[in-house]
């Protein structure tokens, strides 16, 4: 049986080894790392912006937070002149940090296309915006999707990725910090199997899992 897709993270090597090994198989980039990818490139421009009002005044700081709102959704009726003209600073001061909402937003909206044209279409129109924000973490970005398109749309056609395994995983490294490790590798594969919901606790034999004190002679 031939192997016709693998879900990878972008490592040169794991992506190296399938196409000398399977030569015939697509290489898909898995979304969770596309994902946490373009939520790095927010997070410094968040960063970024939020040093620079520091040279400025205290009271533009709560703008550049990490729960930044969109400004434009205030309802402008309600306001005052005052008012209005403070919404259009802290606007024009969040500028940089909604624009980078956007981005994050719409390349999702990327990857959510069913069809290889919808996504380029989608993907030229977000390139055009990275172009025009000048954000550099996320020209970076867009260099790094040029590089993996064709394996970002073999993930477009077969929706292949390794949200399961990171789960189970994640689940693994929970469960080991939470036993502060386990010296019984019998145990510890039980008790993975049982977290993992493959194991009723029932059916597991704990007696050989614990030290017993000898019964005195």
């Amino acid at each position: 049986m031939s192997v016709e897709h693998f879900a990878v993270d972008m490592h040169e090597p794991f992506i190296a080894a399938i196409e000398r090994e399977c030569p015939n198989a697509k290489v898909c980039v898995d979304r969770f790392h596309l994902a946490q990818k373009v939520n790095e490139a927010f997070d410094k421009v968040r960063r970024f912006e939020f040093k620079k009002p520091k040279k400025r005044t205290t009271k533009s700081v709560a703008i550049c937070s990490s729960h930044t709102e969109d400004l434009s959704s205030l309802p402008e009726k309600d306001l005052s002149k005052s008012e209005q003209k403070l919404v259009d600073k802290l606007r024009r001061i969040n500028e940089p940090i909604h624009t980078a909402m956007l981005l994050v937003e719409y390349f999702h909206k990327a990857l959510d296309k069913k069809t290889i044209k919808g996504f380029r279409e989608t993907l030229t129109t977000w390139y055009r915006v990275v172009r025009e924000s000048k954000l550099e973490p996320f020209l970076k970005f867009a260099k790094t999707i040029r590089k993996y398109r064709r394996n970002i749309e073999a993930y477009i056609t077969s929706r292949l990725t390794t949200a399961v395994a990171e789960g189970l995983n994640n689940k693994i490294k929970v469960l080991r910090r939470m036993g502060y490790g386990y010296t019984n590798p019998t145990s510890y594969c039980r008790k993975i199997l049982q977290r993992c919901g493959y194991l009723n606790h029932l059916s597991i034999n704990t007696d050989e899992f614990f030290y017993k004190v000898p019964a005195p002679r």
